[in-house]
């Protein structure tokens, strides 16, 4: 969180930060890390529409509020609170991503009913109307000539993200999370000893909560890992070279699971240098494969017959494969000798789609951002005198 927001380079420009969390007035996610120190100091807790008016009536003249595009379409009594003071200034952000499931065409009333109760949008009630009424605008609006609720600004990583009728000279292209993350670890170094190995990007596949709550079955752990374990050394055996397990940082919780990778490096928290000085990256379908894009690393991607009845697994596997056109090994067999020894990844058309477009800036996004829309201002009072 504290890498996506880039909080101590803005500091650095000299601008103050907040976290502004807005869970609580809607009631809809829990899962929010709120306790590490770094956020705490930026932290501020939004629990009624009053303390939020409280704080925007506070805010300097042409603050700078950052948020998800999907914040504004859902909540457009956001909109109604935070734009009451015109001179704030509001960037919303799209980020590209590749479909984690099937796409089902899906009746649009059920498709809205459902995104009203997901995301508790009746909370309150006003926020029902205005989602509805904006919702019908967009669709619509052009005709009547109504336009409805946008920011003032949108930040994207590809020109082909902003909708059709959004002011082009609006748009602020930078790229994503990932590259930022890139930008603020370019000097972080690792051992010698584990550069030029075969990383495996770990997912604590069965161990991580996010695929308990998938509700896979414990019962093939032993399995699973054996065989994983054993599709590794077969690719360090064909390819000469020791493999390196980057471990998800969850891991620390739980005592003995790097003792799982028996007798390979087991490092967490170095996932991008790791991928950086990699020979060849290994993963199911970690977002961390952003890292092997932007590196231009060789990449194999792992299944099991045990995910053939886990779509919420089995489904990113396959989108991500063929986004990426890599190869895809099972565990259970040994086809690690299908695999060619040469690998010359294309990953162009996936890093221009998704990560980074060639012309974007080679700078944090969100300083980047800032900087643009405070010199449009500057630039346009110039011109008003």
């Amino acid at each position: 969180m504290i890498e996506s927001y880039q909080i101590n380079q803005l500091r650095e420009a000299g601008h103050e930060v907040e976290i502004w969390y807005l869970g609580n007035l809607f009631g809809v996610s829990n899962n929010v890390v709120l306790n590490a120190p770094a956020i705490q100091e930026y932290l501020v807790m939004v629990s009624s529409f009053e303390i939020l008016k409280e704080r925007v009536n506070r805010l300097e003249k042409n603050s700078v509020l950052f948020s998800m595009l999907g914040l504004l379409y859902y909540y457009p009594i956001l909109y109604r609170v935070i734009k009451s003071r015109e001179d704030l200034i509001w960037i919303g952000r799209i980020t590209k991503k590749l479909p984690a499931s099937k796409t089902k065409r899906q009746n649009p009333l059920n498709a809205m009913l459902g995104s009203v109760l997901f995301y508790k949008l009746y909370r309150p009630y006003s926020n029902l109307i205005l989602y509805v009424s904006q919702k019908v605008i967009r669709k619509y609006g052009n005709i009547a000539g109504i336009k409805a609720y946008q920011p003032d600004y949108l930040m994207v990583t590809n020109v082909k993200q902003v909708p059709p009728h959004y002011p082009k000279e609006k748009v602020i292209v930078t790229h994503a999370d990932d590259y930022n993350v890139h930008l603020l670890n370019r000097e972080t170094a690792v051992d010698a000893s584990l550069q030029n190995a075969i990383v495996f990007l770990d997912q604590m596949i069965y161990f991580h909560p996010d695929f308990r709550k998938l509700g896979e079955s414990m019962t093939d752990v032993d399995t699973y890992y054996h065989k994983l374990n054993q599709a590794l050394d077969r690719l360090s055996e064909r390819y000469s070279k020791p493999v390196v397990i980057a471990g998800h940082p969850e891991a620390e919780k739980q005592p003995g699971y790097a003792k799982r990778f028996k007798g390979k490096h087991f490092v967490i928290g170095k996932s991008v240098s790791l991928v950086r000085h990699a020979y060849l990256v290994v993963s199911h379908y970690s977002t961390a494969v952003n890292f092997a894009a932007i590196y231009n690393k060789p990449l194999l991607l792992l299944t099991t017959n045990n995910f053939e009845t886990f779509e919420k697994v089995k489904r990113p596997i396959q989108v991500l494969s063929k986004a990426l056109n890599v190869t895809v090994i099972n565990i259970d067999k040994d086809d690690s000798q299908t695999v060619p020894l040469d690998l010359n990844p294309n990953y162009k058309l996936y890093r221009n789609n998704y990560i980074k477009s060639d012309d974007t800036p080679e700078e944090l996004s969100y300083p980047y951002a800032v900087n643009y829309v405070l010199s449009r201002i500057e630039s346009d009072q110039v011109k008003a005198k």
